[in-house]
């Protein structure tokens, strides 16, 4: 009988190893879920070689609906997605002009979407960094931006050792003449309200 045993929680454990998640895979499912669908809000710095530095606040509802509100340059037009139309404000949020309604972006096409450009990851890296006062596990690895834009990104994602969530990303985009690093960094933002634009004219 305790043979038996043994041999019953040996199987047990070689079949844990084997359902392990390798390092590509864990990047993939990152890609794709990301925070999950939690409203957050991000402060994000973009460098564009050669071009400007720019950096704002996205607020994002977990919905598919965001608004990004720029920093700088402060005179760039803030950005709005309701119910996958896209609104612009030059007078930082106080009104909106509806632009158009968005192809896609939102819903099952944007996971479609992260799904095709997770399958070409590659040169996956796992790790453990130092964020703030914890330990984070890092996980970063390049893929294809896949569209009539077509360039190689690489992302590294710092992840919380118990609780998954990830509160910065790295981000390197490189494409024919042009080059861009992407720093985002993620707080959660339960309270979230976006504006309702009124009339959308």
């Amino acid at each position: 009988m305790r043979t038996l045993i043994a041999a019953v929680l040996a199987s047990v454990s070689c079949s844990g190893l084997a359902l392990a998640e390798s390092c590509e895979d864990k990047f993939k499912r990152i890609l794709v879920e990301g925070n999950g669908k939690a409203p957050v809000k991000i402060h994000l710095t973009q460098k564009i070689k050669g071009g400007m530095e720019s950096k704002n606040w996205n607020y994002q509802d977990g919905k598919g609906n965001w608004m990004s509100e720029v920093i700088e340059p402060a005179n760039m037009a803030w950005s709005l997605v309701q119910e996958n139309v896209l609104y612009a404000s030059n007078d930082k949020g106080k009104t909106w002009t509806k632009v158009r309604t968005m192809d896609t972006g939102k819903g099952s096409g944007a996971d479609d979407l992260l799904r095709k450009r997770a399958a070409t990851a590659r040169n996956a890296r796992c790790g453990e960094e130092k964020l703030g006062s914890a330990t984070h596990q890092v996980v970063e690895a390049e893929y294809d931006l896949l569209g009539q834009f077509k360039a190689v990104v690489h992302d590294k994602y710092w992840v919380h050792p118990e609780t998954g969530y990830i509160p910065r990303v790295e981000q390197t985009m490189k494409a024919k003449g042009f080059e861009s690093f992407t720093v985002q960094v993620i707080e959660p933002a339960q309270d979230l309200k976006l504006p309702t634009p009124q009339g959308g004219s």
